[in-house]
């Protein structure tokens, strides 16, 4: 069998703590140094913060495919990583790394055997296994979420949302007309688009025409509907939101924004 070959470029300048330096990884640049935690600059990520990454990377990948190979309903998987070192500073060691997988899009009713795969996933990682008998590694708690975005993106998503809406002359005269909050707006359109996505929660559209009218009184034209839209789509693509779920979301939306439209 071949043996592939894998190059990382490291400069550094300091001593110890003290100490800066920069790897660079297929022509990406990222820069480190000790972390702040243990006496050092904190300026950017830390070798432990890029041996945790290593781990999870690999886990995530493997248990992906595991679980689709098992036929387990997933829509992405999310994991959180846990490094624990002990012993600082006399005798300094990597002692623990867990991770936290949660499975978007998940069956609640078959946590268990989520739970076993995502085990077997560990020990199938093979950069899991190079640290094994160094440190101990482990799976932690295994969730499930029948949301397919994580809140991160739905925050992201509205902040870009409002940043690109208020650009538009027609809403930001509207809304310093009818002197609307522009943050209780955002709250309010985070938890919309978090139901309109999270099937755990789904109502039906009648429910749902019903929530935006009580929550948008007045009509509004097809050329203004269609602007609200596009900027929604521009939104979208700009926080990179997964092809899946943009066109989901879209189609959801025109659906309802369909309802405001005077006729």
């Amino acid at each position: 069998m071949a043996d592939i070959k894998f190059e990382a470029n490291v400069n550094w300048r300091g001593t110890g703590r003290d100490g800066e330096g920069s790897v660079t990884l297929n022509e990406q640049t990222i820069t480190f140094s000790s972390p702040a935690s243990m006496g050092g600059k904190g300026t950017g990520t830390t070798p432990e913060d890029l041996l945790i990454s290593a781990v999870a990377t690999c886990y995530s990948g493997t248990l992906y495919s595991s679980l689709v190979n098992k036929k387990l309903p997933v829509h992405h998987v999310e994991v959180r990583v846990e490094g624990i070192v002990t012993g600082y500073p006399l005798s300094t060691k990597f002692e623990q790394l867990i991770v936290h997988p949660t499975i978007i899009g998940g069956d609640n009713s078959m946590l268990s055997n989520y739970k076993q795969v995502a085990d077997t996933a560990k020990d199938n990682c093979f950069i899991g296994k190079s640290i094994v008998g160094n440190i101990d590694y482990k799976v932690g708690t295994v969730e499930i979420s029948n949301s397919r975005i994580n809140k991160s993106i739905i925050d992201a998503l509205v902040e870009k949302f409002y940043q690109n809406l208020t650009k538009e002359s027609y809403f930001t005269t509207m809304f310093a007309e009818r002197n609307v909050d522009i943050e209780k707006l955002k709250a309010r359109q985070k938890t919309f688009i978090a139901r309109l996505l999270n099937e755990e929660h789904a109502t039906s559209d009648e429910e749902q025409k019903e929530q935006v009218l009580e929550r948008h009184a007045s009509q509004t034209t097809p050329e203004r509907a269609e602007l609200w839209l596009d900027t929604m789509e521009k939104s979208m693509n700009e926080v990179d939101l997964a092809k899946e779920t943009k066109d989901l979301l879209l189609i959801k939306m025109r659906k309802l924004i369909d309802t405001m439209i005077k006729k």
